[in-house]
């Protein structure tokens, strides 16, 4: 079998786009995976596809080599970035939702080297669906809420702070902060809009923050 210069390019092309599309989400989220890992994958799929299908001219097919199932094993060899993505710290997992758009960037790859245009598209939009809309609709279900923590400056808590909130799943929103230079060495308060599924991931937070010598004290004050 023969493929047009063309049409080839156009698979790729197509892989490569739609790939970097579901990574520019995940790269403005902050995920170590974003546009590029994305679309590698998704590229890679694609010439993995088009290999099997259309190359190892020299070689016979039969129902015992048929050098097409080569897109089958894409699926599994991607299991090893996906699982490269996620972490578990503590009692919180990150990085599954990577996981499974680098698994679907692969799944877009293999749909654009076959040739499946419109399957790749409704794939891609599918994805974006997901991954923004849903979270939109997730949204009004958590429960908002100030968190105040004060404590010494001069040791990097605040990024500590909106990590924890981050690995928690807590949707941080305005940031407030007040310096007091009259301490020796500064003390900054800093509240924080928050809206979090489950309050009692709180009390995880709370505790990991007045486990660090800095931090002086550590509130959570629910709003309607």
């Amino acid at each position: 079998m023969e493929i047009e210069t063309l049409d080839l390019i156009g698979r790729v092309a197509t892989a490569v786009s739609l790939g970097a599309l579901i990574g520019l989400e995940r790269e403005i989220r902050g995920q170590a995976a974003g546009l590029r890992t994305h679309a590698l994958v998704a590229t890679g799929a694609a010439l993995f596809t088009l290999a099997g299908a259309y190359g190892f001219e020299d070689i016979a097919r039969s129902d015992n080599v048929d050098p097409a199932r080569v897109a089958a094993q894409v699926a599994t060899g991607i299991g090893f970035i996906g699982a490269g993505a996620i972490l578990k710290i503590g009692l919180n997992v990150r990085g599954l939702t990577t996981a499974a758009t680098l698994w679907m960037a692969a799944a877009l790859g293999v749909a654009a080297g076959a040739g499946s245009y419109l399957l790749a598209a409704v794939g891609a939009a599918a994805v974006l669906i997901v991954v923004v809309g849903l979270s939109l609709v997730r949204l009004p279900l958590l429960k908002p809420g100030v968190l105040t923590v004060e404590y010494a400056m001069g040791h990097g808590t605040l990024a500590h702070i909106l990590s924890e909130l981050e690995d928690a799943g807590a949707d941080p929103g305005r940031l407030h902060l007040t310096d007091d230079a009259s301490v020796p060495g500064g003390r900054r308060t800093a509240s924080i809009r928050v809206r979090i599924g489950d309050e009692r991931h709180f009390e995880g937070i709370a505790a990991v923050l007045r486990e660090r010598p800095e931090v002086h004290s550590v509130q959570w004050e629910r709003q309607s």
